[in-house]
């Protein structure tokens, strides 16, 4: 008997697309298996990308292996297909209603046939939209044979300052870089709104253009031995010299039909001066923002208070189970104030859990000279105070609203991490704000800069959709809370029969068309449209609580579309998750996430120590503290993991992790030594194979985050030398953190001529 073993991991963070790694291995290894060929398929019709990926992986032992598949999706993806080929079958994976997937899952596991139950967000409807990595246990594998895997997955993308921006994470994260022995891309985009400044960002994967005009491009890459060392990518820009709305429609023959109306608001020809600013920026240090979260966190901080200006005010209050002010009240923020903030929070400890209420009571009872901003940084999984998100964000609303108008804040949420709370973060920018979201390993570049942007402006209020028969139309959504000039706002909706034509109006523009009784051109719409009626069904539960007419109606749409929500799983194996799989001597903390029917965890290391794990309710995780010799060698070690159930059942499980106890080495190297104010200076930095990120910073000055240049054979970046710097001598210093978090750096001087 075999079974789709397909999971759904919200606490691993790689960045890894479609990476089939040894169950016995922690990386992927090419003397046991290599990705022989890869095919990417690329459809993006209108702003909605679908992406079809198909692996086949060779075995090379003479014996069948088992392998572990993990794939992680994009921040605004959604799973809509996955499949194994068993030699000439195709196994595709099952959607199931949630309950009924744990009666079969109780039932498989009565027949000892080791099964697992995985789905979105493995443990309750509460946390099923905190996941976007997909894993997939693929056996067997047989000796000298292949296995070939597939993977489809759509995404919405966004338009900001008239630009949208499509990626799929190839380069690796936790891994080595893949090699593909054959690799196919094909990109097909067409869009209703005039396309310019079209361009592919990585350089890669040469694509050939076949054919583009204003409204299409076609592209393909296929080439040999292709090492995966760069995400694909790719940007464009829309013409938005004026409003413009366009409307396309989907209906196979029967009722009822979807259509999707897309208003794309033209960008202001100059840009407005900023009103001074009183900003108070939340950054949360519990212990659920370890690793990459953190990371992400503080780019974001630093970005923020570093595009601040002199006449603008800021505070920083830092905040887990306890808050802390870096100041009794806003202050100047001067680049002095703003480095004074940030050695303040490098000096907090991460610890305890998450007081969202008591950070966000603080920010409201600030004085607010400017124009207000409470600026929210974090996951948002409150642990203490007010935790239940509808009431916490009702408590929020009431105390909010407490302020007279002109000074009630405008509530700005960037929620960080594959766990972030969107639900409780969608609601807190309603007070006049913007959520904007990102994945614990996502790049957040694009992202953050149009975040950065909205601080001081103000959006486009009161922009509906109207339609001249409203009878014919239900079930309209938008799908975007707040909507910049300059950016783009999209409903989809029902029609209920065809029609000559329909006349659709948004911020006075006008879009004519026939309501077609056949049109299956953009296949893409009716899951847009169930997603965006389950999204309103799981918000209207957030907010009033679970009934039954919702629930039964989300399995429907679940079903029937295709894709996975927090009341359906996959059927897959149980596994536990052991972080962190990189550790230093000493006396570090093993993490394991398990199956929620296990009641108690043993570790047993390989140098001998036996240690029984604690269970920590709040965080949902086993933890245990274990001393690790410090002469123990830097090198792979495995241990045992010993898993007991609530039927008395035992699980052996066995894991690695890897003691690197040598920080990075680290070389830097300018392409001038002299630079005048107001230039840039370009870096190029050497640093260990096992280093994950690099940063240079100069004081006073934006941090640099440096990336691998494959061309370059080294990690590249920019340094701007701020206009306002006085002349003289400076000390440019260059820190890389390895995955065991060890940090080395390097020094280089630059002198700035005046």
């Amino acid at each position: 008997m075999k079974f789709l073993l397909l999971a759904a991991m919200s606490c691993v963070a790689w960045g890894d697309a479609g990476v089939l790694i040894p169950s016995t291995a922690k990386q992927p290894d090419p003397k046991v298996l290599t990705l022989d060929e890869m095919s990417i398929a690329i459809t993006i019709d209108n702003g909605n990308a679908k992406v079809k990926v198909q692996q086949i992986y060779a075995n090379h032992t003479d014996r069948p292996i088992e392998g572990n598949y993990v794939f992680a999706l994009p921040g605004r993806a959604l799973i809509s297909d996955f499949a194994i080929w068993d030699d000439a079958t195709r196994i595709p994976g099952v959607i199931l209603e949630r309950k009924r997937a744990e009666e079969i899952y109780n039932d498989i596991r009565a027949q000892a046939l080791d099964p697992g139950l995985l789905q979105m967000g493995e443990r309750d409807a509460d946390e099923a939209r905190r996941t976007s990595v997909f894993s997939a246990r693929v056996a067997p594998i047989p000796a000298y044979g292949s296995k070939r895997i597939e993977i489809e997955y759509q995404e919405r993308l966004t338009v900001e300052q008239s630009e949208s921006m499509f990626a799929i994470p190839l380069r690796p994260d936790a891994y080595r870089a893949q090699t593909a022995g054959r690799l196919s891309i094909t990109l097909e985009l067409k869009s209703a709104h005039p396309l310019r400044d079209f361009q592919f960002v990585s350089k890669a994967y040469a694509m050939q253009t076949g054919a583009r005009d204003a409204h299409t491009v076609k592209a393909s890459f296929n080439s040999k031995t292709v090492a995966l060392t760069e995400d694909f990518s790719l940007k464009y820009a829309l013409d938005a010299t004026k409003d413009d709305l366009e409307v396309i429609t989907y209906r196979d023959g029967s009722d009822p039909g979807f259509f999707q109306a897309s208003a794309l608001l033209a960008a202001p020809s100059n840009a407005a001066a900023i009103a001074p600013r009183t900003i108070v920026a939340l950054f949360d240090t519990s212990l659920s923002m370890q690793w990459e979260k953190l990371e992400r966190e503080f780019q974001a901080l630093e970005a923020l208070l570093r595009s601040l200006k002199p006449a603008d005010e800021f505070n920083l209050i830092v905040f887990n189970d306890k808050v802390a002010p870096y100041s009794p009240m806003p202050v100047a923020a001067t680049p002095d104030s703003v480095d004074k903030a940030l050695d303040f929070l490098r000096l907090a400890a991460l610890r305890g859990g998450t007081n969202m209420q008591a950070a966000l009571d603080t920010a409201l009872a600030q004085p607010f000279a400017h124009d207000p901003f409470i600026v929210v940084f974090g996951d948002l999984g409150a642990t203490r105070g007010i935790i239940q998100n509808g009431k916490l964000a009702e408590w929020y609303t009431a105390k909010w609203k407490q302020a007279i108008e002109a000074k009630r804040p405008r509530t700005y949420v960037f929620a960080i991490g594959d766990d972030a709370n969107l639900p409780l973060a969608r609601m807190l920018a309603r007070n006049n704000g913007v959520l904007e979201s990102v994945r614990s390993t996502e790049p957040i570049e694009f992202k953050l800069k149009a975040f950065l942007s909205k601080i001081g402006r103000r959006p486009v209020d009161n922009l509906r959709l109207t339609t001249s028969t409203p009878s014919n139309f239900d079930l309209i959504y938008p799908l975007e809370e707040t909507v910049f000039r300059g950016s783009m706002q999209t409903w989809v909706g029902e029609y209920k029969k065809p029609a000559a034509s329909a006349i659709f109006t948004a911020q006075q523009v006008r879009a004519t068309i026939p309501l077609p009784a056949q049109n299956t051109e953009h296949e893409f719409l009716p899951r847009a449209w169930a997603k965006a009626r389950v999204d309103a069904l799981l918000e209207k539960i957030e907010r009033d609580g679970e009934d039954q007419a919702s629930i039964d109606e989300i399995i429907v749409l679940s079903r029937k579309y295709k894709f996975v929500t927090p009341y359906t799983s996959f059927l897959a194996a149980p596994r536990a998750l052991l972080r962190p799989r990189l550790i230093r001597p000493g006396d570090p903390v093993l993490r394991v996430k398990t199956d929620e029917s296990i009641t108690s965890v043993v570790a047993m290391f390989p140098f001998g120590t036996v240690k029984k794990l604690r269970y920590l309710t709040g965080e949902d995780t086993w933890q245990t503290r274990f001393l690790a010799p410090k002469d123990l060698a830097d090198g792979t070690y495995r241990v045992r993991l010993l898993l007991r159930d609530k039927q008395g059942r035992t699980y052996r499980e066995s894991k690695t992790f890897v003691i690197a106890s040598q920080p990075p080495v680290v070389k830097v190297k300018l392409d001038r030594q002299q630079v005048h104010r107001g230039e840039t200076v370009k870096l190029h930095v050497s640093a260990s194979d096992t280093t994950r990120t690099i940063v240079a910073r100069m004081r006073g000055a934006a941090p640099v985050y440096l990336k691998w240049n494959a061309a370059m054979g080294s990690n590249t970046g920019e340094l701007l030398v701020p206009a306002s710097f006085a002349a003289g001598r400076y000390k440019v210093t260059v820190t890389a953190e390895d995955f065991a978090h060890n940090i080395g750096s390097g020094e280089v001087e630059i002198e700035i001529l005046p």
